[in-house]
């Protein structure tokens, strides 16, 4: 069963037209659009977001929830430069809004620019030292850098904040393992499992700490149960071909690191898995095939919103719930 997607970062905001004086089929597909912009689930959102911002309906003080959504929509769906472009306007529209250098943060490392990334992400958490989610994406970049100790420091911040986050949770033991503390990134991991969090991402983290181990056996047993879960789990399929490279298997490991650049990589340890599956590919000569659809983003969300139509609400939700 695949597990429901927790879209990355992509913290979506509800965008409130102004009404119409009697129901028309005109405006109940507003509407759908209206839901579908700030669902924020790909190409189909992004398109819904600029008939909304195009309507004539939509107050001007709302223009940047619009393309913050939009920019959103089309960064799930791996466009990064419509994506980049969205997020610029959200930050000249409304330069005090945190999510906005959050999110352009994302996609800046997403295209190789790793310093405007730290630089938008630094400017996320002085204007909203309280979010979680931003100390938890500077600390999955951290890690990609390989820069651990400040990973950890920013993660002990996203667990103050969040104390019971499993994403959290899974990320330092990946980093323990990195370390080389096998044992305790392992209790942290089986801990997560034990809770009832049975997800994609805690097998893939488990099979994580294996694979470091060269336990390979048990690394498959987990990126199995990890795939069959969420057969579109980037770093999953990035961590075969890990394993196949280990077993000489070039040939399956490159398919497997193909089909981690061609998944999302807004789920568990996309950024991650998307730098080491360019990475390998070009140390095994075949560079050229990672100039797929690229996806980008990182793991946990920047606070899940639900629209209700009914009601013309929004409320808080994390992304598994």
């Amino acid at each position: 069963m695949k597990s429901p997607p927790c879209l990355a970062f992509a913290g979506r905001v509800a965008v409130l037209l102004v009404p119409l004086v009697v129901a028309t089929p005109v405006y109940a597909g507003m509407t759908q659009d209206l839901a579908s912009c700030t669902a924020a689930e790909g190409q189909g959102s992004a398109a819904a977001c600029t008939r909304v911002m195009r309507s004539g309906r939509l107050p001007r003080g709302q223009f940047y929830i619009g393309h913050f959504n939009r920019g959103s929509s089309y960064r799930q769906a791996g466009d990064l430069t419509k994506a980049l472009a969205d997020f610029n306007q959200v930050v000249a529209l409304k330069p005090h809004f945190s999510r906005g250098y959050h999110m352009r943060a994302l996609v800046h490392y997403a295209l190789g620019d790793r310093k405007k990334a730290l630089s938008d992400i630094d400017r996320a958490i002085k204007l909203d030292a309280k979010d979680w989610s931003t100390y938890f994406s500077r600390a999955a970049l951290l890690r990609a850098d390989g820069d651990f100790d400040a990973a950890l420091a920013d993660l002990s911040a996203a667990q103050d904040l969040k104390p019971k986050k499993h994403e959290v949770l899974l990320l330092r033991a990946l980093i323990k393992a990195d370390k080389g503390d096998y044992g305790a990134a392992r209790a942290d991991v089986n801990k997560v499992i034990a809770e009832g969090s049975v997800t994609a991402a805690g097998y893939y983290a488990r099979a994580a700490i294996a694979y470091q181990e060269r336990r390979f056996d048990a690394a498959t047993a987990d990126l199995d149960r990890a795939l069959a879960r969420q057969a579109d789990l980037a770093a999953a399929h990035m961590l075969w071909g890990r394993v196949l490279e280990a077993r000489a298997d070039t040939a399956a490991a490159k398919k497997h690191y193909r089909q981690a650049l061609a998944a999302p990589s807004t789920n568990f340890d996309g950024l991650f898995a998307h730098k080491t599956a360019r990475a390998r590919l070009d140390a095994l000569g075949a560079g050229a095939s990672a100039n797929v659809a690229l996806n980008n983003g990182s793991t946990p969300s920047v606070g899940c919103k639900r629209f209700l139509p009914a009601t013309g609400t929004i409320i808080t939700a994390d992304c598994d719930e």
